[in-house]
């Protein structure tokens, strides 16, 4: 904004007269000096962050019989049979009847830190199977359900 100053201008005549004279104060910020400082703070911190993700030592306790924990997920496959007899697979081998699968399922899970199941099936299987198994594994106290697929290479995965 302008500022207005009065200045006192003595001229030739002997009259002493007033004038105003308008002037500008520098009101901008700036921002080089901001800048430079900005740009060695970061530099300090790229060159000080990989020195402190070190951490420090920690002692755990130990224990005489750790309990072994398996992250291996449960799978449950639906095979071409499923319309026949009923039956799952469950894991690689075990083959369960679907009124039993519900619990069978949860004594697998009792112990396990992830709760997660796997549903796969064949892929003649029909649809209505497999939402008939994931149900029953609903109904078993299972929270997460999901589809087990295969890429085109034939590994098995989630």
């Amino acid at each position: 904004m302008a500022k207005v100053e009065q200045v006192s201008h003595s001229g030739g005549r002997g009259r002493r007269g007033r004038s105003q004279r308008v002037s500008t104060s520098l009101a901008e910020i700036n921002v080089v000096p901001l800048v430079d400082v900005m740009l060695v703070l970061l530099i300090i911190f790229m060159v000080s962050a990989p020195m402190m993700q070190q951490g420090f030592s920690v002692r755990l306790p130990q224990s005489n019989r750790p309990q072994s924990i398996s992250a291996e997920p449960v799978y449950v496959t639906v095979p071409l049979t499923f319309m026949k007899d009923s039956t799952v697979v469950l894991g690689d081998t075990e083959r369960v009847g679907i009124s039993f699968l519900a619990e069978r399922v949860s004594q697998e899970l009792k112990d396990r830190p992830s709760q997660d199941v796997y549903v796969g099936g064949d892929g003649q299987v029909t649809f209505q199977a497999i939402i008939t198994v994931m149900d029953k594994l609903k109904a078993g106290g299972v929270d997460r359900v999901m589809l087990a697929t295969s890429p085109p290479d034939g590994r098995r995965g989630p």
